[in-house]
């Protein structure tokens, strides 16, 4: 069974309804004080995160300013890509391998408490079914 941990009275009647899992994919540091974009200070992450890809990277392109989106209902709602193929519009093979040295890695998560909106898809990790590191070699088709 899942372990799934409810919020408020409110969370509890969404998990009780809850959308068909869906997977959903992203970028992600493996160190929980490191993000792409700022540390966990707010500090923008020059040297391992997006400041440190080139500057044709259309992911530098994005307006990655405070979204409260991300912190619905007290809780940590993070941004994925709804197609796996989406991930290597972003990036580059290059901009992914170095990703990687620095620490980050492309996973999917089935998710099933997830939001959608036009451009991007936030999800809960906490009431994800399954996870799952992708091979940055198969998804830009190096394999």
């Amino acid at each position: 069974m899942f372990d799934i941990k409810f919020y408020s009275i409110k969370h509890f009647l969404y998990i009780c309804t809850m959308k068909e899992a869906k997977w959903l994919y992203r970028l992600e540091s493996t160190d929980p004080d490191n993000g792409l974009w700022y540390d966990s200070n707010g500090n923008f992450c020059f040297n391992t995160g997006i400041g440190s890809l080139d500057d044709n990277c259309k992911t530098k392109e994005l307006p990655m300013g405070y979204d409260p989106r991300y912190k619905a209902d007290g809780r940590d709602w993070f941004s994925s890509c709804t197609r796996k193929e989406d991930l290597t519009h972003w990036y580059s093979y290059e901009d992914a391998k170095k990703l990687i040295d620095n620490g980050f890695v492309f996973k999917m998560y089935l998710a099933t408490e997830y939001t959608e909106y036009e451009f991007e898809t936030v999800f809960i990790k906490e009431t994800c079914i399954d996870e799952k590191v992708i091979d940055i070699d198969e998804l830009f088709g190096k394999k």
